[in-house]
């Protein structure tokens, strides 16, 4: 896998440019930087990065790099985020690791290592995206044939909705925002709420034609979720 086409960028949250500069030499990719964590937050509806590296010991913000993670996630489901810190302490790492990371650096930075964990997360991102057949409850969803099959039968998707029910499938129930939904279907094409709402009332219309257990759940101002009857009774319970 190739990640050095000028198409691709990472994001970097660190106060300070060394980090910045070695991490673009290293990984040879454009890396937009941050030093203000607020400034980030802003801006990530409008970005579209590869992967975001991540200052967890930044100085006088009211808001940090660990506060950060679990938006970037939220944010984009399938790209790498990699924590950068100078503290010997393992807490604040466990702490981003389990909002959403998905690996660590330590400083000072090595240049190889940088470039060799960003290659293996980029890598398990993408196979995370394209898995080619995603189980979830009682229906699976054929990634490159474009089919949906439960119990009542099988039905075909089109390109669009294969991409937006395995993005909700892959999140395993959680939440996904409504314009993280448009960037995974349409990229960089600016589309209305009322063609992501004409799609997911497809896909709720697929789904029903193939199970009576799977349904889209909508949190209103939040997002989409693909739940199951089953996951209703545990969070009932």
């Amino acid at each position: 896998m190739s990640i050095t086409s000028q198409d691709f960028y990472t994001i970097t949250l660190d106060d300070d440019p060394m980090v910045h500069q070695i991490i673009e030499r290293a990984t040879r990719i454009p890396s937009k930087l941050y030093e203000d964590p607020k400034k980030l937050a802003a801006e990530l509806p409008d970005l579209q990065p590869k992967a975001a590296f991540v200052d967890l010991n930044l100085g006088d913000h009211e808001a940090t790099g660990l506060d950060l993670v679990p938006l970037i996630r939220k944010t984009f489901p399938f790209c790498p985020i990699l924590v950068v810190t100078s503290s010997p302490a393992e807490e604040a790492i466990a702490k981003a690791l389990a909002t959403g990371a998905d690996d660590f650096i330590r400083k000072p930075i090595i240049p190889e290592e940088v470039d060799a964990r960003l290659k293996l997360r980029m890598e398990d991102a993408a196979k995370k995206a394209a898995k080619e057949v995603i189980e979830y409850g009682d229906v699976q969803i054929d990634c490159i044939h474009r089919t949906i099959t439960g119990p009542r039968g099988q039905r075909f998707l089109s390109p669009i909705e294969s991409t937006l029910l395995a993005c909700l499938a892959n999140m395993d129930g959680s939440i996904v925002q409504k314009d993280t939904l448009k960037v995974r279907c349409w990229g960089q094409i600016k589309v209305t709420d009322n063609a992501l709402h004409r799609k997911l009332h497809a896909v709720r219309a697929l789904l029903k034609d193939v199970s009576d257990n799977v349904f889209i759940q909508t949190k209103y101002g939040v997002g989409f979720a693909l739940r199951s009857n089953e996951d209703v009774m545990r969070a009932a319970s």
